[in-house]
């Protein structure tokens, strides 16, 4: 078995994941008592810890994740496609704004009284109705046929 599958399947077995087939097969080679042995000796030669850590460990190292987590703004191609989800719909607002105000006539319109004089009036009086039929008239008879006239 090699070692670095050897060393695995000995971590695993100090957690208790190694299923029982690997175990069997862990206990059948001869390097796997020698591995413990090693394992056995670097763990009694680290110290246990008895005490407690002290109160303001908790809070200095919460600080401290809370300054690496801190967002620094760096000029580089991420931080500006970042940049662009935030601004994207900035400008489409703006731009749809733009084209509802240059779409739209916002001016107030009130109605203004304009006073026309009767001589600046133009008078519909029979002259004009007889001309006007007479126009109707010659062109009904160049055309031919009573339905063009509509199409004019």
């Amino acid at each position: 078995m090699k070692t670095t599958k050897l060393e695995k399947w000995l971590l695993l077995e100090q957690s208790g994941e190694l299923s029982p087939h690997r175990q069997r097969l862990l206990n059948a080679t001869p390097e796997a008592q020698a591995k413990r042995d090693e394992l056995n000796a670097l763990c009694a030669a680290v110290p246990a810890l008895d005490a407690e850590p002290e109160p303001w460990t908790v809070t200095k190292i919460a600080a401290r994740l809370r300054e690496e987590r801190r967002p620094v703004f760096t000029f580089s191609p991420s931080s500006f496609l970042r940049a662009g989800k935030v601004w994207k719909p900035v400008f489409l607002t703006a731009a749809c704004l733009m084209l509802v105000v240059s779409t739209f006539d916002f001016r107030q319109t009130s109605p203004t009284f304009v006073s026309i004089t009767e001589s600046e009036l133009d008078v519909w009086d029979n002259q004009f109705e007889e001309d006007l039929v007479e126009l109707e008239s010659l062109i009904l008879a160049i055309s031919g046929d009573p339905l063009d006239i509509m199409e004019m």
